[in-house]
């Protein structure tokens, strides 16, 4: 192989120049640990710098001119470009840091430039991935958005419909708000609530639902029993079902520009309070995945189970919003929703990703699940591991063929 075979038509950014000379240098970092009373130093290679590129190119002709700019004005566009080098070829990002135009009186209608590029790699930015701790701790951010937007909403209706009747009881709509707060208040101890009329101020009246959600879970534990503590936010949640569900017969969506009915208001307060169930919901099992990705205590189908369960919560919001609320209202509330249902899966995702593959493994010999976790691992400890893996009715008497979920390492 020759320059005839190889060499190639060297440009920057597509624009095309003739190359008279190359030199491309490029230098290694290195730190020097010496002794004393010790000829000699140890020398660590750190790696490679930038490689620089030298190039003296030339433009002749009765166009040289044209030429001439058309490269300049590429050589002065900001940032890295592609350069193609004679012989080495592509350099995706070089980035071009110097020219020198040089014209003699005695080479008419020609140009010499002098050249300098250095290669740039792509920056990688510092803590560009995000731990399974921080997915599942970011799951509460979403929820509180939308929270906030069905407070917003739900105080703009009830505010336009009591002040276009200043003078009804609207008893309908006092028992659909007062309802959740008796029924948080039953089950949860220590939170403090406005005490201000429900319809006078609806707005607070929506902070108190989610005050008593959050003292739901702040009742639990999720650093000991985490099965039993989302068994127990779940059971807890549920109280707040009868007053989530929306009306037998679902009324029009609330218009903006009209007065709303009494009983839109009503779905309208039982959709906040679905809100607030889904989103405490969601915030329990961030809780929970933040607890298991420091201490494992859940196999990947109970993980899968917790992620689904929670979207579900969710979706079923989602649906009564859009009921209730035109596209435009509905909105602010829905796309929290949405970004907190994928980040709960996101989170259980990487929860369970963090963990080695889950095999199925079969039993060489007799014995029991801390007997058969020494053999695997090495470590006797892992016992309980295999017992949450494992639905096994008798398991200090596995048999030799027997099949265990394990995971590889």
């Amino acid at each position: 192989m020759a320059w005839k075979d190889t060499l190639l038509e060297a440009s920057f950014r597509g624009v095309v120049f003739d190359c008279i000379s190359t030199d491309d240098s490029a230098d290694r970092a290195t730190a020097e640990h010496s002794y004393p009373y010790v000829d000699g130093a140890d020398i660590e290679d750190l790696g490679r710098g930038p490689r620089h590129f030298s190039v003296a190119a030339i433009f002749f002709g009765d166009d040289y001119e044209v030429r001439l700019q058309a490269f300049l004005a590429a050589f002065d566009q900001p940032g890295p470009g592609e350069f193609i080098h004679p012989v080495f070829g592509s350099i995706k990002t070089a980035q071009a840091i110097r020219s020198s135009v040089h014209h003699e009186a005695d080479n008419v209608d020609q140009v010499s430039v002098s050249l300098e590029f250095i290669e740039s790699t792509p920056s990688n930015p510092f803590f560009d991935r995000s731990l399974p701790s921080q997915k599942a701790d970011a799951i509460g951010q979403h929820g509180d958005a939308a929270t906030a937007s069905a407070i917003s909403e739900i105080g703009n209706v009830v505010d336009r419909l009591h002040a276009a009747n200043p003078l009804a009881a609207l008893d309908t709509l006092r028992q659909a708000m007062t309802g959740p707060l008796l029924a948080g208040m039953s089950q949860v101890q220590g939170v403090l609530l406005s005490g201000m009329d429900v319809l006078a101020y609806p707005r607070a009246w929506g902070n108190d639902v989610s005050a008593l959600v959050g003292g739901v879970l702040d009742a639990q534990d999720f650093t000991t029993n985490v099965s039993a503590a989302w068994a127990s936010v779940q059971s807890n949640l549920t109280l707040f079902d009868v007053f989530s569900a929306p009306p037998a017969s679902v009324p029009a969506q609330v218009n903006a520009s009209a007065v709303p009915t009494e009983q839109q208001a009503v779905a309208a307060a039982a959709v906040t309070v679905k809100i607030n169930s889904a989103t405490g919901l969601a915030s329990a099992a961030g809780m929970l995945l933040s607890t298991e990705s420091a201490t494992p205590t859940l196999s990947p189908l109970e993980i899968t189970a917790i992620a689904n369960a929670v979207r579900t919560s969710i979706e079923s919001a989602i649906v009564d919003v859009r009921a209730i609320y035109p596209l435009e209202q509905s909105r602010a509330i829905t796309e929290p929703l949405k970004d907190q249902a994928l980040a709960i899966q996101d989170a259980a995702r990487a929860i369970i990703e963090i963990r080695p593959p889950l095999i199925v493994r079969v039993m060489n010999a007799p014995g029991n699940f801390r007997l058969i976790a020494h053999r695997l691992y090495g470590d006797h400890t892992r016992a309980p591991e295999l017992f949450r893996l494992n639905n096994i009715r008798l398991p200090n008497f596995i048999q030799q063929g027997d099949k265990l979920n394990a995971y590889a390492s």
